[in-house]
């Protein structure tokens, strides 16, 4: 389904008043040694701003900076963690204390540090089980508890976290992969997960089923034998699937795959105009500009030709390179091995942390265009049934008969975690018809009527809160759906009651209309199959919801 969000392509030079400014100095971020490699963002002391981690690729650096407003203070020290290094850095709640402990991970000397919730880390890795290289964070098994995925000498395996920190090994697989991704592809809730080479095994897609890790590469045609050194998933063309975009470092360049719903992937970089170059490092989907179509950073080795490259998401099915006019591209730019997008200051736009090795340590702060429109949602997520950060959520903001769709990750790629908190560009919208998010737990909630410009929280089985700014209370209207996706007919539970559900398809045409007095419904599909919108209309309001039917 075609977002109905307005496209931002014929803005012109309007477009280039916006710009990412580089103000590391300027808030404090300054003195680091060696060559950049690995970020992330986390909100490591619960204070409701995104703190900032990153290393250096040789490992004898690493740092931890807290976010105290209008500058960054270096605590790393302070926080126990001097003289550690990282390859990758995975940020979550693995102890059940509500605090994000972290996982620095190397090829030879992995460590675990437990948040005590003081600003201080304890040393955890003896006991802990944690064996390879932990790659991202996510919840494997669905048991409430975030897992890990850690890389091998032979492949890759999950490892199971019992909620107290300690681990044990899991499912996996025989390979040699260098980076990865989770996409849950197929919507049924529980992680797969796709692996990039750069070594001798071609890419690979691991279809989750709890107890095993299925290879399903050549059925859902994402095959690729080169050199991948970053993976970003993500719906780049809002259909409510993930997508996938691999940074690859040999030809013929990157590429995008596009998830057509039915368990395949379709090429489409050519098309979508996207294949860059053959020495690509990362690669992230981010919506820079707010206007609800999700777009892709890329940063290259040939710092001197093109630097970084931001493909602005044309709404069409093509994309425009505006990397230089937005500052994010020149020459001494890029060669980025890390990159990690969050709002540090929260005034509703991405900005970007870059770590590499020709200018090293950034910090781009996002300053929108005061013309061309913004309008945002910031929605950070409390799991309670769920893990605690939510990893794996799926959250979908409707408009009408059009959404966008995102997905809480763990970390991607090589070396990119990106903050929790997932943020919704709305452009001129003033508000947000319907919130639906899909709990890795399987419960779904829905919220609506929410104003826009505003950063809430929603607790899972407690409802919305908000924060920045005063806003309506949210109507209790609720079309909550008891088995989703499914292979038959759909139930679910409306609340106030009775009203008239009008069922909708991908083209937004209406496929049934379903008078309810009893506050159940029930919806026989027939032989169809693929994505519905459910609309309910009641004499309190309405309400929104997304089934996806099995064929």
């Amino acid at each position: 389904m075609k977002s109905i969000l307005p496209l931002m392509a014929a803005c012109g030079a309007a477009l280039s008043q916006q710009v990412f400014t580089e103000v590391s100095g300027e808030v404090g971020i300054s003195g680091q040694t060696g060559l950049g490699h690995a970020a992330a963002w986390c909100d490591m002391d619960n204070d409701g701003d995104q703190d900032l981690s990153f290393s250096n690729q040789d490992g004898s650096g690493f740092w931890l900076y807290r976010n105290d407003g209008s500058v960054f203070t270096n605590i790393t020290a302070a926080a126990g963690l001097s003289g550690q290094g990282a390859g990758r850095i995975i940020w979550g709640e693995f102890t059940g204390d509500q605090h994000s402990d972290l996982v620095l991970s190397r090829s030879s000397s992995t460590r675990f540090f437990v948040n005590e919730g003081d600003g201080t880390f304890t040393d955890m890795t003896q006991g802990s089980g944690i064996t390879g290289s932990p790659s991202l964070a996510a919840d494997f098994d669905l048991d409430g508890e975030l897992d890990l995925l850690t890389m091998t000498s032979s492949g890759c395996a999950v490892l199971h976290n019992s909620g107290n920190g300690v681990f044990s090994p899991g499912p996996g697989a025989q390979g040699d992969w260098w980076c990865a991704a989770c996409v849950d592809y197929d919507l049924d809730m529980d992680p797969d997960i796709y692996l990039g080479t750069y070594g001798s095994s071609a890419n690979t897609l691991l279809r989750n089923d709890v107890s095993v890790l299925t290879d399903v590469t050549v059925q859902a045609g994402v095959e690729y034998g080169g050199s991948t050194t970053g993976i970003t998933a993500g719906d780049w063309n809002n259909d409510g699937l993930p997508d996938l975009y691999l940074a690859n470092y040999s030809a013929p360049g990157c590429i995008l795959f596009e998830n057509n719903g039915d368990g395949t992937f379709s090429d489409v970089t050519s098309s979508a105009g996207v294949t860059g170059h053959t020495d690509t490092r990362t690669a992230a989907f981010t919506d820079y500009n707010n206007d609800g179509w999700a777009d892709i950073f890329v940063s290259h080795h040939d710092f001197y030709s093109y630097s970084n490259i931001m493909w602005r998401n044309n709404g069409d099915g093509t994309f425009s390179d505006v990397g230089s006019e937005l500052g994010l591209s020149g020459e001494f730019m890029g060669d980025y091995f890390g990159t990690a997008w969050g709002d540090f200051d929260d005034d509703g736009d991405q900005d970007l942390f870059a770590a590499g090795h020709i200018d090293k340590y950034v910090l781009f702060r996002n300053d929108r265009s005061e013309t061309i429109p913004g309008n945002y949602l910031t929605v950070t997520l409390r799991g309670t049934d769920s893990n605690r950060d939510a990893v794996g959520a799926m959250v979908t903001v409707t408009h009408g008969s059009g959404s966008v769709t995102r997905w809480v990750s763990g970390g991607e790629g090589y070396h990119d975690l990106h903050s929790f908190p997932l943020e919704f560009g709305l452009y001129d919208r003033e508000n947000v018809e319907l919130l639906e998010i899909r709990w890795p737990s399987g419960l779904v909630e829905t919220c609506s009527g929410i104003p826009a410009n505003q950063h809430i929280v929603v607790v899972e089985g407690e409802g919305m809160s908000g924060s920045g700014g005063s806003h309506e209370e949210t109507r209790t209207v609720s079309l909550t759906l008891e088995s989703n996706p499914c292979m038959g007919p759909v139930s679910g539970i409306l609340f106030p009651g009775e009203g008239l559900v009008s069922v909708y398809d991908c083209s937004g045409r209406i496929v049934q209309r379903i008078q309810v007095d009893t506050g159940i419904l029930q919806w026989d599909p027939g032989d169809r199959s693929g994505l519905f919108i459910l609309r309910y209309e009641s004499t309190s309001g309405t309400a929104v919801s997304r089934a996806v039917i099995l064929p």
